[in-house]
Parts: structure tokens; sequence; C-alpha cells
């Protein structure tokens, strides 16, 4: 009979299952491995081989997308420097224009053909009452009206208006009987003239001693001087149609 012990058979077994488990074990980990190893050579070997297979083509379009950018580029560029070109010249037509246009309103204004108003006097002048023996009362004639607006001007005044009626250069002012008409308008009295101008200036011309003025009053004729503060003129009518008369030749 024996000293040595030997362990009990299913002990041994269960042993030999349990290394066999750990060595399927590990060699399954190692054929994990070993695949993954495989696979991501594979990755890496086809991550190398797409760009040296289209590293040309990229370098191409690379070239073509900076052609088009800079052909853009030298649009955007030519673009802006026709829009500030086109830009000055509206500019400049804008000054052109505004300037015609002051120019317009000035020579309409020249002609009487706009309406203004300011400061300025209103002459008032009416039949005389006291009739010198053997002669008619003085009665108010155009040429009066004529003399009045005449110095009015050569005083300054910027309009003059008789009765309502604008006087321009191609105002006619005449007399039928003892009616005074201008522009083929009959005027009554009182007949009134209104210019704009500096009050003091327009006023201290017409009462100059031995002025127009002094001489109507002198036949007889009641005239009555008044500054105002703001008075309007009309404008005149318009321009006569030329039939005949054609601009000079320079």
């Amino acid at each position: 009979m024996s000293g040595r012990i030997d362990p009990p058979a299913p002990a041994i077994r269960r042993i030999t299952v349990w290394w066999q488990v750990v060595l399927a074990v590990l060699l399954m980990g190692l054929g994990f491995l070993t695949i993954v190893q495989l696979r991501a050579g594979r990755a890496l070997s086809g991550q190398e081989e797409v760009p040296t297979r289209n590293v040309y083509a990229l370098a191409a379009m690379l070239r073509q997308s900076r052609d088009a950018r800079q052909d853009l580029e030298a649009q955007v560029a030519q673009l802006s420097r026709r829009l500030a070109e086109f830009e000055t010249a509206a500019a400049q037509r804008k000054s052109s224009d505004e300037a015609l246009m002051r120019e317009l309103e000035s020579l309409r204004i020249a002609a009487g053909l706009v309406p203004l108003a300011g400061p300025g006097i209103t002459i008032s002048l009416e039949d005389g009452t006291a009739s010198v023996a053997g002669q008619a009362p003085p009665v108010v004639q155009y040429v009066d009206l004529v003399s009045i607006v005449n110095e009015l001007y050569a005083a300054g005044a910027e309009g003059v208006a008789v009765s309502g009626n604008r006087v321009t250069a191609t105002t006619g002012l005449s007399q039928v009987g003892g009616t005074i008409i201008a522009d083929q308008h009959r005027l009554s009295a009182p007949y009134v003239v209104a210019a704009i101008g500096a009050p003091e200036t327009l006023e201290g011309a017409l009462r100059i001693r031995g002025g127009v003025v002094d001489g109507l009053r002198g036949l007889g004729l009641r005239i009555a001087i008044a500054r105002r503060s703001q008075l309007t003129v009309p404008a005149g009518r318009l321009l006569p149609a030329l039939r005949i008369a054609r601009p000079a030749a320079p």
C-alpha cells in the first residue's frame, strides 16, 4: 500500500476542462487580434493607394478652382471700377442738371413766368378832382403808368405788376380813348402799381424832388405810396410764339 494520495477523477476532469477553456479563449483572442491587424493593414494600404491614384486629379481641380477664383476676382474688380465710373458720371450729370435747373429758374423769373413774393411798395394813382378853369379834371394816362414802372425798375425793382398784370419785356401798355390797356386787358381806376424790392430805396426813388411823382402830382393826379412788408406779384402770361424771328447766328 503506497503513501501517495491521488486526486479523485472528477477533480482531474474539471482542471482539464478549465485549461481547455482558457486555451480556447486565448486562441480566440489571438485569432481576433490577427484578423484586426490584417484588416487594419488592408485599410491603411487602401488609404495609401487612393491619394496616390487621385493626387493628379485633385491637383488639377485645385488649379482650376484657383483660376476660377482669380477670374471672378478680376471680374469683381472690373465691375467695381465701372460702378465707380458710373457713380462719378451720375454725380456730374446731377450737378449739371441742377445747374441747368437753376439757370432755367433764373430765366423763368427774368421772363416773368414765375410769381414773386417779398417786401416792396405799392403806388395808387387816381384821376384828379380839381379842374382848371376851362379844362376837364386831369386823368391818369398810360404814359403816367409807364413812367412810374420805368422809375421803379431803374431803382432796382425785381418784379412789377400794374393792377394785377405782371410787367415784363413783352408787356404792352396802351390806351384806347379813356381806357388804359395792359396786354389786351382793360384797366380801371384806381390804378395800383406793386413793386418788389427794397421798400426804402424804391420809395426814395419815387419821392425825389422834381421826379416822376412830383410831376404827376403837379398835374393834379392823386398818388399814394405805401411800404409793404410782404406783397405778391403774379406770373406773367406765356411768351408769344415767334413766327418770324429766329435766333441770330453767332
